[in-house]
């Protein structure tokens, strides 16, 4: 067997790990503050919504004013 290969083989081993790790801490993170996403998206799409209904009552009030 070549050293070469050897080491070419230890580096995609390394590199696998690598990644098996980032993804496990994306994962955990994900996990952690899945909550908490959940209701940061709530809130914004409530915020969005009241923003809207604002918009077209004020766009009302001015057409019934013409």
């Amino acid at each position: 067997m070549n050293i070469y290969e050897d080491r070419l083989g230890q580096a995609s081993v390394e590199l696998i790990l690598l990644f098996a790790g980032i993804l496990i801490v994306v994962i955990l993170a994900m996990n952690i503050y899945q909550k908490y996403l959940q209701q940061f998206d709530t809130e914004i799409k409530n915020n969005e919504i009241n923003d809207i209904k604002t918009k077209l009552d004020n766009l009302d009030k001015k057409i019934s004013n013409l």
